[in-house]
């Protein structure tokens, strides 16, 4: 029998050190990077601050409870009170002058919901003091293609007489809106087939003849805004 049949081969053993073996490599994190987030966390700490202090700083204001028309009494079941943050710009009556306004007018239709401003309140119904309302029987001619609504301010324009020289300037007459029939309430043309609209306006006491008579003759015309 063969030597190398009954001894296997001897396998050398290496004698230098084994290298350790290689993990992952570590991440470098880069300073940028960094700061863009601890940036991102005090923006975001300081947007939280600044909504809590809004909210906190927000006050207790009137709002409308249902829908009221155009020189309806306010009574206190037409209130209610709302929590918001101070809006500067609206100026919303406060919920401390709930008994003031309590017997006030709307000065305007007022839309269930909506927060509460001076500008829609009045002290005195209409027609007020040194006031009458005259009712305009209009064709569309003489209206504005949007019908003006109770609470609008208008001007009265008067057409100049016939004989009249044709430098001479219309007349014009402040007025208020009280009631409108005849149209729809979409504020078009015309409801129920009517191919005028009566608009009842409050002008001062000494327009009022004239206008009434103007009214009569045909030579109104309704302009939208005050002049």
């Amino acid at each position: 029998m063969k030597m190398n049949q009954l001894h296997p081969p001897v396998t050398a053993t290496p004698t230098g050190p084994v290298p350790a073996p290689k993990g992952p490599r570590e991440r470098r994190v880069r300073f940028g990077h960094l700061t863009l987030a601890l940036a991102l966390i005090v923006v975001g700490a300081l947007g939280t601050a600044t909504l809590v202090t809004t909210v906190a700083s927000g006050g207790t204001y009137l709002a409308l409870a249902t829908d009221v028309a155009y020189g309806t009494p306010l009574t206190d079941a037409h209130l209610t009170e709302v929590r918001i943050p101070n809006p500067p710009a609206l100026e919303p009556i406060p919920a401390s002058a709930r008994s003031r306004v309590v017997g006030r007018y709307a000065a305007m239709p007022l839309a269930k919901g909506s927060i509460l401003t001076p500008a829609q309140v009045a002290a005195e119904p209409l027609p007020g003091p040194g006031q009458r309302i005259v009712g305009l029987t209009l064709r569309r001619d003489r209206l504005p293609a949007q019908v003006p609504q109770p609470g609008d301010v208008i001007t009265l324009v008067a057409s100049p007489d016939r004989g009249a020289d044709g430098d001479t300037a219309p007349r014009t007459f402040p007025a208020t809106v009280t009631a409108v029939a005849g149209a729809d309430p979409g504020g078009g043309f015309f409801s129920s087939g009517s191919r005028t609209v009566t608009v009842d306006v409050a002008v001062t006491t000494d327009d009022a003849p004239e206008v009434a008579v103007l009214a009569a003759d045909n030579r109104i015309t309704i302009v939208l805004g005050g002049g």
